[in-house]
């Protein structure tokens, strides 16, 4: 089975939608059955919280991410991030792990392939 690992370090709704883009290409690897995992990084960490702000027009990432972790989505978030943007464990959507740079590295290594959002 092939394995990407996504990482996304962008917050939602930018005008770059590329956090947006990221979860879409996660929904279509996972409907090719490919084993999918992403990790939250930097400002993508937001991706995974409660709550969003969803602007007008715009899709619901949360609900997405939440959809697409009951399809068998694994993501974690980077524990350094939650750190650094104020952001309790307990905000982050159910389904979503406490990770670091270490559980990066192995998923990384047992990934055919790597994507940076």
């Amino acid at each position: 089975m092939t394995t990407i690992t996504i990482v996304i370090q962008n917050a939602p709704y930018r005008e770059n939608n590329k956090a947006w883009h990221a979860l879409r290409f996660a929904g279509a690897a996972l409907a090719e059955d490919m084993s999918v995992r992403v990790h939250l990084l930097d400002d993508g960490i937001e991706v995974g919280c409660h709550s969003h702000q969803v602007p007008e027009g715009a899709v619901n990432l949360e609900e997405l991410l939440g959809e697409l972790i009951e399809c068998g989505l694994e993501v974690s978030a980077c524990g350094m991030a939650l750190n650094d943007c104020a952001i309790d464990a307990s905000a982050m959507l159910s389904g979503i792990e406490c990770g670091s740079m270490k559980a990066l590295a192995s998923w990384v290594k047992e990934s055919n392939h790597v994507i940076v959002f």
